[in-house]
């Protein structure tokens, strides 16, 4: 039983990396995608002033959104955290409880 606990912990705790490191993934090919569209503005026949309020708006929606993807998949991450836990502790009580006879 303490075998299955520590295994499913384990997968929780890796499936929480997992969550993390595609928000970041996400993250890195939204910023990326706005990089490239800045470039292409950049690249086309307009004025200056206009290029550099695209630019500010594509790069601040992109970190928006970024950040927006980061944070949920932290929350997401904290919650599976917070269940492997919780079966930590039960695995822990029911350990003691073994070793003190009452089970």
């Amino acid at each position: 039983m303490v075998a299955d606990t520590y295994t499913s912990i384990k997968d929780i705790e890796a499936e929480a990396e997992k969550i993390i490191e595609e928000a970041k993934a996400e993250a890195k090919k939204t910023i990326d995608e706005a990089r490239a569209k800045t470039k292409e503005i950049l690249s086309a026949e307009v004025s200056l002033d206009d290029v550099s309020e695209r630019v500010g708006d594509i790069i601040a929606k992109a970190r928006e959104e970024a950040q927006r993807k980061i944070v949920e998949a932290e929350r997401r991450a904290a919650k599976l955290k917070k269940i492997s836990g919780d079966k930590v502790e039960t695995v822990i009580n029911d350990i003691l409880a073994h070793v003190k006879g009452t089970k």
